[in-house]
């Protein structure tokens, strides 16, 4: 866990890349290529339809038809908690658990999934909720503990699953409504308008489908290539997908590099 919340974990990379004469900038929504300073290199940390849509005619026909047919998954519908005295699951080792998946059994969390991929949002929903101050402890406030919790929800669901997610964690913590002191909630429109990636809530880039986990985001030898030199996309809609690894990004920039040397190809 990161000391004083995830914002640190932000602020450190940023430092590290200041430190080798890096520059960032926020605030600016890059609309077209023609936005941008010259560079040799151009990282789409993108869904693959806006990379398309920014750079435009500047990829081949074929590849930006490809990136607009991606396909989106399940949304994310997100309740932050201020709870007395932590949550009481009955399952003692849950108390500890920095990370907790709230979803029944097998079962259950199957026929969810089934449900939210229909487009339907099930009785019981996957939940998965963060007990961060476990290893934190700077981030409570006395006895008041944050709590980060959010359900898989259909694609675009416009309704309300606070109460859903609440049920949810009580089935397994009796007494779990009595302590909450104060709830936030993101609704899957509030989550989609706060990072464009998130297309129809979509916090993962992308569905995790046969063909989507095999090649993402199009069929290619070299995923990550825009299909023009200097051009890549880095973010979570490239292998191996969304997860708390860097990987499409590390990936990424070795292709980019190869590139720069001249042992890549398109």
């Amino acid at each position: 866990m990161a000391k004083n919340g995830s914002q640190s974990i932000a602020n450190a990379m940023v430092g590290a890349l200041e430190t080798l004469g890096g520059h960032v900038e926020t605030g600016m929504r890059v609309q077209s290529l023609s936005e941008l300073p010259k560079a040799d290199i151009i990282m789409f940390d993108t869904g693959p339809a806006a990379a398309a849509r920014i750079a435009g005619d500047a990829l081949p026909p074929r590849i930006s038809r490809a990136l607009k047919r991606y396909r989106h998954g399940p949304a994310a519908f997100v309740v932050n908690f201020a709870v007395e005295g932590g949550i009481p699951w009955t399952y003692a080792p849950a108390r500890r658990a920095g990370t907790v998946h709230v979803g029944g059994s097998f079962r259950e969390i199957a026929a969810a999934e089934q449900l939210i991929n229909r487009g339907r949002m099930p009785e019981h929903p996957f939940v998965l909720l963060g007990q961060q101050y476990l290893a934190d402890p700077s981030r409570s406030a006395g006895d008041v503990h944050p709590i980060d919790a959010y359900a898989h929800v259909p694609a675009g669901f416009d309704g309300d699953a606070t109460d859903a997610i609440e049920r949810q964690i009580e089935r397994f913590a009796p007494g779990f409504r009595g302590r909450i002191i104060a709830r936030h909630v993101k609704d899957v429109a509030e989550v989609e308008s706060t990072n464009a990636n998130y297309v129809g809530g979509d916090i993962v880039t992308g569905a995790n489908s046969a063909m989507q986990l095999l090649f993402r985001p199009r069929v290619s030898a070299s995923p990550y290539s825009l299909g023009r030199p200097g051009l890549f996309l880095c973010s979570a809609a490239t292998p191996p997908g969304a997860g708390a690894h860097g990987m499409c990004g590390y990936n990424a920039a070795g292709a980019a590099l190869a590139e720069l040397s001249g042992t890549s190809s398109l």
